[in-house]
């Protein structure tokens, strides 16, 4: 039960002392009096200061009317833009690739029975020799998908297509 209490009273007290530290003090500062020379000069030019008024001169410029109407444009500046030329990037297109160079070489035959030219390249990779297909001329990336989409409709033997980025 002791334990409890001393508990209870030190929480109490942590919290107490959390919340006071938390308070902000307010301090008020006081302006400082201001210095009073004695020199009779500067006190006759703040008394003339303050005895005459300031005006406010204001000027509005004149309108003037009349029946005639003027038409005012403003001049339009033509904004010259450089000439971007967007330079397209070439691919070529894969259509194949096995490690059997017989094979590659009987795809190759028939897309150049359908009017495809293609080469042949060959790629080392873990001591295995893959030969790939692909098709000799370039072309954009759309155009490229477009075309390995159509292959793929017209030849079985074409499941996917690669697209590599001419450097």
């Amino acid at each position: 039960m002791k334990r409890v209490i001393f508990t209870i009273f030190f929480l109490m007290v942590s919290i107490l002392l959390l919340t006071n530290c938390a308070k902000v003090k307010e301090v008020e500062v006081e302006s400082p009096e201001p210095i009073i020379t004695e020199e009779p000069v500067e006190t006759e030019k703040s008394e003339i200061t303050s005895q005459t008024e300031i005006e406010e001169i204001t000027e509005e410029p004149e309108v003037v009317v009349t029946n005639e109407i003027e038409v005012v444009t403003q001049e339009s500046k033509e904004e010259i833009q450089p000439e971007i030329t967007i330079k397209e990037e070439l691919y070529e297109l894969q259509v194949l690739a096995d490690t059997d160079s017989s094979y590659i070489h009987v795809q190759k035959n028939k897309l150049a029975q359908a009017g495809y030219n293609t080469k042949i390249t060959i790629f080392h990779k873990d001591e295995e020799t893959f030969y790939r297909l692909r098709l000799e001329e370039l072309y954009t990336h759309p155009e490229a998908i477009e075309l390995g989409e159509k292959l793929k409709e017209q030849f079985s033997s074409i499941r996917e297509y690669w697209i590599h980025k001419v450097k």
